[in-house]
């Protein structure tokens, strides 16, 4: 009897997975709406959060930027349209090519909307320019970026770029709805950086989507390749309302995703593969955005050539298997595309990979 294929293996257990997922899913839910017991009373009192009438007021000394005011233990805050009507889009993980410019004058709103991550879920979600993951910006070090941030959504919120040495009092502070912030920065290294939302809980607002990739270029050119983006985060999914879904601040406490995927979509890159031919050199900039998990990346079937912790193209890691990029991190891997075949990429914490974070690279003759 032949041996089945691996893809075919993959696709298998995924589904499987998907199924005991969604049970697990529904149980973690039921107990998230239960009257807090004694020990969520102790944690309440460790650190400063209360719940009154199911809104969240946090004060916690646990989250990385100010929390004032109540707080929301779901994403879902405006009304959204019927969840049938919201189209699935692939998210595109080729680098966008760099512009002549070397100034990037950038303006992009928070907007709070739903976004289809698969045919059957529609995520309530908070969003730079309205997608999940944000635009990937992709500049040279150096380079001066003036940013503006207009919030059009509900929720007060912020912009915090990992590539910019900056105040962040006053460059990253959260704005009210119809309120900008503006601020200019020049990213001193090269390399795979994340943005984020930076109002509190900062958990909440990475695990509802507000997190994407800048891309910074070194001057001294890497050697030409195929370059794709792909940035990990989590999802915790709270019950439907009325066909969409949000994403529950509770739950994201527990560090228990119900998905974990590659540009906001699980198994996408599994349906409509990443593309490219025998003898490319392929790079990867992959981004880890958590909000609390890693990325151990890994290609079945073969080895990077390099892979940059950090500033490229110095000091490259050679004849590396996987690499563990940590949440809040970004890695360039390398890697040379020189047999033809399906190659997967993903998550080697396979717990988590065959929870979505997992793709085919095809290498065409």
């Amino acid at each position: 009897m032949p041996t089945p294929l691996l893809s075919k293996l993959i696709i298998e257990q995924i589904s499987r997975r998907r199924f005991l997922a969604g049970i697990g899913a529904a149980a973690a839910v039921a107990s998230c709406q239960r009257e807090p017991d004694g020990a969520a009373r102790r944690e309440e009192a460790e650190t400063g959060d209360s719940v009154e009438g199911g809104v969240m007021n946090s004060s916690s000394r646990l989250d990385t930027a100010l929390v004032r005011g109540p707080q929301q233990t779901g994403s879902i805050t405006a009304d959204v349209r019927a969840a049938s009507a919201i189209p699935f889009r692939r998210w595109n993980p080729e680098l966008p090519p760099l512009r002549e410019e070397t100034v990037h004058r950038v303006h992009w709103r928070a907007r709070e909307v739903p976004v289809r991550v698969s045919d059957s879920l529609v995520l309530g979600a908070w969003t730079f320019e309205g997608d999940v993951p944000g635009p990937t910006l992709h500049v040279r070090e150096g380079d001066t970026v003036e940013f503006t941030l207009t919030n059009e959504g509900a929720m007060p919120h912020s912009m915090d770029f990992h590539a910019a040495q900056i105040n962040p009092k006053d460059a990253f502070r959260s704005v009210a709805k119809g309120q900008s912030v503006q601020f200019t920065f020049r990213p001193r290294f090269a390399g795979a950086f994340m943005y984020h939302c930076g109002t509190g809980p900062v958990l909440m607002h990475i695990g509802s989507g507000m997190y994407g990739a800048i891309i910074v270029s070194p001057r001294r050119a890497l050697p030409q390749a195929k370059e794709f983006v792909l940035v990990q985060s989590e999802y915790y999914v709270g019950a439907p309302q009325g066909g969409i879904s949000p994403l529950d601040y509770r739950r994201m406490a527990t560090t228990l995703p119900d998905y974990v995927v590659f540009n906001g979509r699980p198994d996408q890159y599994v349906k409509e593969p990443i593309r490219v031919k025998v003898g490319d050199r392929v790079r990867f900039w992959v981004i880890a955005a958590g909000p609390t998990h890693p990325c151990n990346f890994h290609v079945v079937g073969e080895q990077f050539d390099s892979v940059w912790l950090g500033a490229p193209p110095d000091s490259p890691l050679r004849g590396v298997q996987t690499f563990s990029v940590p949440p809040g991190g970004g890695m360039v891997f390398d890697m040379i595309a020189d047999i033809a075949g399906e190659f997967p990429f993903v998550n080697h914490g396979f717990g988590h990979g065959q929870k979505g974070a997992i793709g085919f690279l095809v290498v065409e003759e």
